[in-house]
C-alpha cells in the first residue's frame, strides 16, 4: 500500500509514473499500466554504441534531476534511485519512474541527500563510460527545485562520510 500511496502522490507532484491500475490488498498485488521502452541503464550502457550521442545523455541526465527535484520539493524520498527504476517511452522520450518500494515521506535535507547519494553511486559503478553525468543531473534538479540548496549542501556532507567509510572498509 505504501508503494501505491507513494506513485501516486508523485503523479500529483508532477512527475510522471505507471499508471496503478489496482490494488489488491489480500493478496498484496499492484496492477501498473506497461510502459514501452527501455530502461533508462541500457541507454547510459549504449552511450557511444547504437548511435547515443553525449547530447541525448545530458538532456535524459536533466530529466532526471528534474524528476528528482519535483519529488524531494514534495517531500516523496524515491529510496532506490538507479537508471534501473527510470524508463523512457519509446512514443515520446519521457523518463517515467517506477519501483516505488522502498519510498517514504520526508522534507529533511538528509534525507533527499542520501536518496541523490546512492544514485550518484549507481552511476559511477554502472555508468562511469558516460561521463559525470551526475552534474547534469544535479543542474536540472537546481532547475527545478526551490529547495536545492540545503539539500545539495547536505549531500557534500554526505558524500564526504562515504568516502570516509569507502577508506576505512
Amino acid at each position: 500500500m505504501q508503494e501505491a500511496r507513494c506513485m501516486t502522490k508523485a503523479r500529483r507532484l508532477g512527475v510522471l509514473t505507471p499508471v496503478l491500475y489496482a490494488v489488491d490488498p489480500v493478496i498484496h498485488t499492484l496492477t501498473f499500466e506497461f510502459v514501452e521502452g527501455p530502461a533508462v541503464k541500457d541507454v547510459f550502457l549504449d552511450f557511444g554504441l547504437n548511435r547515443v550521442s553525449k547530447e541525448q545523455i545530458d538532456d535524459i541526465a536533466t530529466k532526471i534531476g528534474g524528476s528528482i527535484g519535483k519529488l524531494h520539493d514534495g517531500g516523496l524520498i524515491h529510496g532506490d534511485l538507479t537508471t534501473s527504476n527510470m524508463l523512457l517511452r519509446s512514443d515520446n522520450n519521457q523518463l517515467v519512474l517506477i519501483d516505488f518500494g522502498l519510498s517514504f515521506t520526508s522534507s529533511l535535507p538528509e534525507d533527499k541527500a542520501v536518496d541523490l547519494y546512492v544514485l550518484e553511486r549507481a552511476l559511477i559503478s554502472m555508468h562511469s563510460s558516460c561521463g559525470n553525468v551526475m552534474d547534469q543531473i544535479l543542474a536540472g534538479y537546481r532547475k527545478s527545485s526551490k529547495q536545492w540548496s540545503s539539500t545539495l549542501n547536505k549531500l557534500a556532507q554526505v558524500r564526504q562520510r562515504g568516502r570516509k567509510r569507502t577508506m576505512i572498509g
